[in-house]
């Protein structure tokens, strides 16, 4: 049961409720929306004595809460609140860091005084950061005039000129459609979520740099850090979808992704020109033998993401023209190939599992053959769930 200065509020469907007296969370996100005035809310602000109530729906939202136009709830604005845990069982807790499970009972949140709090200086730490850094160089320099590292870093404490500045920011709006692609493309298939969600992080905290007052003062040394983390989450995205799984997706996702992927490595690629940004874009001899030993050896030239139950219905005509009930030893073996899980293959054939019992298998089922990953238990679920809904009804 859920009350703001002594008001009863029906809550929506969430996984947790975050009550705060600052307009910000965990080192700066602000996962709620935006930070002005609307009909219903104040402006959030740590100095007004009101605290921010809002809804948690659940790990996604809190991974990629940089990005804009994230699902997002605002519960209430309050003074005081008052929250009664009913039932058996107690709920996880947390403050300041510090968690714990509350019994069943009363929590009540007051507003009670203000401190005085210490806040960093961004710009004074970047202008010192940028002297520091020229210090060094420059003593550097006096005693090996003739060295030059590959990164100049020299350079990374001037401005960069207004043509670099425009091909830095259409990259960060490239990388931007990327990750909103591969956010939507995540709330149907959790896999990218968990391979992808650190990058994904990483990259949105470096391109919230370009969303400045002053573009024109973008310093390289910033360009650098944004290149860097648009290309790693570029290869990381490229690995995911060509080398790693086979991937089902419904076709608008697929054609939004590939196309919004595609579009990231051009804008690279435009900055690799640059000179000073070239050793960091230009692919090493491991990225090469990779991604060229990923593509050949994939199914076609495209990722290899294919629109939802085509793919399934292809596989099964191709592994077998059986039913899955009638389905041996080895349509089940070669149908683990096709989920490039090829190494259960021999667990499944040693334990004589063919396509009746492969219908049947749950998760626990899994945990008993021994397989413990967690994603790996997620594909085979999803791939048996495909085979299910693909089944004819007379089969069964």
């Amino acid at each position: 049961v859920f009350q703001c200065d002594g008001q009863y509020i029906p809550l929506p469907s969430l996984q947790g409720i975050a009550v705060l007296n600052i307009p910000s969370y965990a080192g700066g996100t602000n996962f709620w929306g935006g930070t002005k005035e609307d009909d219903i809310f104040g402006a959030p602000s740590f100095d007004d004595k009101i605290l921010e109530v809002v809804a948690v729906f659940g790990s996604m939202q809190m991974a990629v809460s940089r990005v804009i136009k994230l699902q997002h709830h605002r519960i209430a604005q309050c003074r005081s609140v008052k929250i009664t845990i009913l039932g058996d069982e107690g709920v996880p807790v947390q403050v300041d860091g510090e968690a714990w499970i509350q019994p069943p009972g009363v929590i009540k949140i007051v507003h009670k005084n203000r401190a005085q709090m210490l806040t960093r200086d961004r710009a004074f730490e970047n202008t010192l950061k940028s002297w520091e850094d020229k210090l060094k160089y420059e003593k550097y320099d006096a005693c090996k005039p003739a060295f030059r590292p590959h990164l100049y870093p020299q350079q990374s404490v001037d401005l960069a000129t207004e043509e670099e500045v425009t091909l830095v920011q259409q990259c960060a709006q490239a990388a931007e459609e990327l990750i909103t692609r591969i956010c939507e493309a995540a709330k149907t298939h959790s896999l990218l979520e968990q391979e992808l969600a650190h990058a994904v992080n990483a990259c949105s905290h470096a391109l919230n740099k370009t969303h400045t007052k002053f573009p024109e003062s973008l310093t390289r040394n910033t360009a650098i850090e944004i290149a860097c983390n648009v290309k790693a989450l570029n290869n990381e995205t490229e690995s995911l979808l060509v080398a790693r799984v086979p991937l089902q997706l419904d076709s608008p996702h697929e054609e939004l992704l590939s196309n919004a992927l595609h579009n990231v490595e051009v804008e690279l690629r435009k900055l690799a020109e640059i000179p000073w940004l070239y050793h960091i874009l230009q692919p090493n001899d491991e990225e090469e033998h990779s991604l060229e030993y990923a593509k050949r050896h994939s199914r076609s030239t495209m990722f290899r993401i294919v629109p939802k139950f085509k793919k399934e219905k292809a596989q099964r005509h191709k592994t077998s023209p059986q039913p899955v009930q009638k389905w041996g030893t080895d349509e089940v073996a070669a149908w683990l190939d096709l989920l490039s899980l090829g190494e259960y293959k021999e667990i499944f054939i040693r334990h004589d599992i063919r396509g009746s019992e492969l219908l049947h298998l749950e998760r626990r089922d899994l945990k008993d053959l021994g397989i413990t990953k967690v994603g790996h238990m997620k594909r085979i679920l999803q791939g048996i769930k495909e085979l299910g809904k693909n089944t004819p009804m007379f089969d069964v």
